[in-house]
């Protein structure tokens, strides 16, 4: 065999493993949570069944939570409404005065909720590390969590197997 049929049957090894790894049904349904939102009100998870939603755990301490949050408003303000909405939720370490100084700071246009108890945490699978983000589908089923910086690509191909 050549060199080039050889890398070319790499390159489509690669191409359909990643493929599969985006697209593999690795499901397990969201926890019913209430969002206690630093502006007052209340979401509770059953609420947003029907749309595509992105739980970012985020710390006041975390230069690349901070970093993603302009990042995640322009990512849900770039798709209609009901394809994807984000909660954004300040670990239970971060004091409330610096969580409400960063949001104000920042002003995400996407909802922001307080974790001060650890339940929400605890209830996604005792979050540690941040960012930690979980994608969830229309039917209320996390379909990919990840920890670190966005990926944007992943989001926007996960959110086309809707």
């Amino acid at each position: 065999m050549n060199r080039g049929r050889v890398t070319s049957l790499l390159a489509g090894l690669v191409v359909i493993a990643t493929s599969a790894w985006l697209l593999w049904p690795n499901t397990r349904p969201m926890p019913a949570v209430t969002f206690n939102l630093v502006d007052g009100g209340r979401i509770d998870s059953a609420d947003l069944r029907g749309r595509s939603l992105l739980v970012n755990f985020w710390s006041v301490s975390c230069t690349t939570c901070l970093r993603d949050m302009p990042r995640l408003a322009a990512l849900q303000q770039s798709l209609p409404a009901e394809k994807l909405s984000v909660i954004g939720v300040a670990m239970p370490y971060d004091p409330p005065p610096a969580v409400m100084t960063t949001v104000a700071r920042l002003q995400p246009t996407y909802p922001i909720a307080f974790d001060v108890h650890g339940e929400l945490s605890r209830a996604f699978g005792d979050i540690r590390v941040t960012p930690t983000s979980f994608l969830i589908d229309p039917s209320g089923n996390i379909r990919y969590a990840e920890r670190g910086q966005l990926d944007e690509t992943r989001v926007r191909a996960t959110l086309a197997t809707f």
